[in-house]
């Protein structure tokens, strides 16, 4: 059953209003007990929330963008296959009555489809077939985890304080596919999921209450500032397989980890006087970067990649498509997946349609809106 995000917010309230009539009597004695060690003139500024997270992220992400080139350049079918030297692995057959360079010379406009989708701005990598202009990440919408905070009132007033996030479980995030083809129609990982990942962003609040020491309500305002840190990240099969990785697990993802700074308002309520509840209200704006590196990369006809390319580059391939080749053993296979084996093997690559490994970037902004339900304990 999946809640939704109002759902979700109510369930957290109730939760913390159970855990508050759990906690206040059963804990207090062990609470006291930690902190017994440290100095009066310390504890009696200190305090500690059990908090419940709530984050909305908005993602916005730059274009994916290669880093090693294009898997095809434009002039490599001229420059490496249609040469006097070069013996095609499947256009050889007398059978076929006709050249392997007539063949390649009808698979060279793909060529010129590269240099028609440049003019009109569809493909993104200047040098031939790389990574297609319009490939996007957007993150997941909205996750939720449990926060424990310490915080010091660091004047003698109770105004000013300093609050930090010390223990929280990882948040647990999905990353989706989005953008659309050089035909302007969603890309072929659109709305899939791409990335699996673990995100910890540890939080420091600087604020000021407002009011009295001993007002039952105090609203305050502060600045958050957190480091965001990326673990456990993973492209999924789906992302491995649009980028050509060969192998299950091809495909790798590194995170940068990001620090993001943003406003907080808030109020508490005072309950007894030790204890209290809150509710509170940040924004945090992350920066990262996101590098995505697949090995044994390997295209042929069946590559779903192919089809994000410009309208010319896409009518280009599924002449490709229809035309009809045969490996050494006769093995009937199509124009495109030729081609790209023949140019592995022409460029001294491998004699399959394997690429190797090729690496692109990513950039990406997480505008994080964070609600935070929390019971306190003050000494």
């Amino acid at each position: 059953m999946k809640f939704s995000a109002l759902s979700r917010t109510g369930f957290a309230v109730a939760l913390s209003a159970v855990l508050a009539s759990m906690m206040a009597p059963a804990q207090a004695e062990t609470v006291d007990s930690i902190f017994a060690k440290v100095s009066p003139s310390v504890r009696d500024r200190m305090f500690f929330r059990l908090n419940y997270v709530l984050a909305n992220v908005k993602t916005s992400s730059g274009e994916a963008r290669d880093v090693t080139g294009p898997v095809m350049g434009k002039n490599d079918i001229a420059d490496y296959l249609r040469t006097p030297n070069y013996t095609s692995a499947y256009f050889t057959r007398s059978d076929l009555a006709v050249n392997f360079k007539t063949k390649y010379f009808q698979l060279d406009q793909v060529a010129g489809a590269i240099d028609d989708d440049l003019t009109h701005g569809f493909d993104n990598e200047a040098g031939g077939l790389g990574t297609p202009k319009g490939i996007k990440a957007k993150g997941q919408d909205t996750v939720g985890t449990p926060v424990l905070s310490v915080g010091y009132f660091l004047s003698e007033d109770y105004s000013w304080f300093l609050e930090a996030m010390v223990l929280a479980a990882p948040l647990k995030v999905t990353v989706k596919g989005d953008g659309v083809n050089g035909s302007g129609l969603p890309n072929g990982i659109n709305g899939k999921d791409i990335i699996k990942l673990k995100m910890l962003p540890p939080i420091g609040i600087l604020g000021y209450y407002f009011g009295e020491k001993g007002d039952v309500i105090r609203p305050f305002a502060g600045l958050g500032a957190s480091y965001a840190m990326f673990f456990d990240v993973r492209a999924t099969e789906t992302l491995n397989a649009y980028q050509g990785g060969l192998n299950s697990g091809d495909t790798t993802i590194n995170l940068k980890n990001s620090f993001g700074v943003g406003p907080f308002l808030g109020v508490k309520a005072e309950v007894t006087d030790a204890w209290h509840i809150g509710v509170s209200l940040g924004k945090l704006r992350y920066k990262t970067e996101a590098t995505i590196t697949t090995r044994n990369t390997t295209i042929t006809s069946a590559a779903g990649v192919l089809l994000d390319y410009g309208p010319a580059v896409v009518d280009a391939i599924n002449v490709g498509r229809n035309m009809a080749a045969f490996d050494a053993n006769g093995v009937r296979t199509d124009g495109v997946t030729a081609l790209m084996c023949d140019l592995a093997a022409a460029k001294g690559i491998s004699n399959t349609c394997n690429y190797g490994t090729y690496v692109r970037k990513q950039s990406t902004v997480m505008d994080t809106t964070m609600l935070m339900l929390s019971i306190g304990r003050s000494f």
